[in-house]
């Protein structure tokens, strides 16, 4: 195993929504595993749950997560203050965002 991803809290009702989580191993970045794994979660998640949105929060900092989230369309919905309390210290997070275009739960 080289890496994770995680879909929680997911909620239904008139939300239909969760969060999405990723870690890769340092020795396997940069070779398309964890775009590739987002996007099959993605499908999973839109067809199979008919989520609505994925949320994804991410330190600013983290330019190569940016970028696994923008090549599959997240958009940016603004910054999270103090989101995350990590190694003690408060960090701000971008708040990333991704609909279901194909949503055709009425």
């Amino acid at each position: 195993m080289v890496g994770t991803i995680a879909f929680t809290n997911i909620v239904r009702g008139v939300f239909l929504s969760c969060f999405l989580g990723y870690k890769l191993d340092r020795f396997e970045i940069n070779k398309g595993y964890m775009t590739e794994a987002v996007s099959r979660g993605i499908e999973i998640m839109f067809q199979d749950y008919r989520l609505h949105r994925i949320e994804a929060n991410i330190m600013p900092k983290n330019v190569r997560s940016l970028k696994v989230v923008a090549k599959l369309g997240f958009y940016n919905e603004g910054i999270a203050r103090n989101y995350l309390k990590i190694n003690g210290k408060w960090e701000d997070h971008i708040h990333m965002v991704l609909l279901n275009e194909k949503d055709e739960i009425k």
